[in-house]
């Protein structure tokens, strides 16, 4: 850390749609060990400590938002969906969890992403 620079300016903010809401309630509920693991990850995302995060850019034809994923491989398969929408201000929403039974999640689910995350961007926007 340089002078005058803290820990704090160094943090993201994170925020969450109802659709990460749900996931993660319903993580907490059936499966406490990868929800721990879950938590721990958001933090060191919150944190930026990215080197110690598996982190993935969203590789798709019909792109409407920057969607990325943390990847979880243990105790179980788990992705967790976000994007950045503030570098300057370091804030990013995470709009779903999913544990990952097959290789590739199909463009409709990113779809449903795009749309989820464009409900939650209107609704912030007209609370400022």
């Amino acid at each position: 850390m340089g002078w005058g620079e803290s820990n704090l300016e160094k943090e993201y903010t994170l925020e969450y749609t109802a659709k990460m809401e749900k996931s993660i309630r319903k993580l907490a509920e059936e499966d406490k060990e990868l929800f721990a693991e879950v938590r721990m990850k958001l933090q060191l995302f919150q944190k930026g400590e990215f080197e110690k995060l598996e982190i993935k850019p969203i590789k798709r034809q019909k792109q409407k938002h920057k969607i990325s994923e943390i990847v979880i491989k243990s105790p179980g398969s788990y992705r967790l969906f976000y994007v950045v929408i503030d570098t300057k201000n370091k804030t990013a929403v995470f709009i779903d969890g999913r544990k990952k039974k097959k290789q590739k999640f199909n463009s409709a689910y990113f779809s449903q992403l795009d749309k989820s995350l464009d409900r939650y961007l209107d609704g912030r926007n007209k609370n400022e």
